[in-house]
């Protein structure tokens, strides 16, 4: 099924749950609307983009997004299956968001990439398991 070429945003974030939808049934691209979102600083659409993708709980995405360290962020993005376009835009929300002047947003984003999807995936388990029902 090919995707659409309109913005997954639209005139603004609208119901970020039918973007999603949208996403799950390949008529949006995860990476762009991923992008979309972050470059609105849209932070519940990007943590109802990776729950859906993880299965984590959407708190818990936005716990890793808002956490000091990149680590959790960049764990839950690689498991969700975004590209380095889309985690950068999420770099970017993040910083917007925690004023960050630690971490350099290269390293952070060739950690991203260095990351095995095996790893991500691992690290995603043992937060379900961690996570209260």
């Amino acid at each position: 099924m090919p995707s659409t070429t309109r913005k997954p945003l639209g005139e603004g974030p609208g119901d970020p749950a039918g973007v999603v939808e949208q996403v799950a049934q390949g008529y949006l691209l995860l990476d762009e609307t991923a992008i979309a979102f972050a470059d609105a600083d849209h932070v519940a659409g990007v943590a109802l983009l990776v729950a859906r993708r993880t299965g984590l709980s959407v708190a818990a995405i936005e716990r890793a997004l808002g956490a000091r360290s990149s680590g959790p962020a960049t764990l839950v993005c690689r498991a969700a299956g975004l590209g380095a376009n889309a985690f950068s835009a999420v770099l970017r929300l993040r910083r917007r968001r925690l004023r960050e002047d630690g971490a350099n947003p290269a390293h952070v984003l060739a950690d991203f990439l260095q990351t095995p999807m095996e790893v991500a995936h691992g690290a995603v388990a043992m937060m379900k398991d961690h996570e209260e029902p």
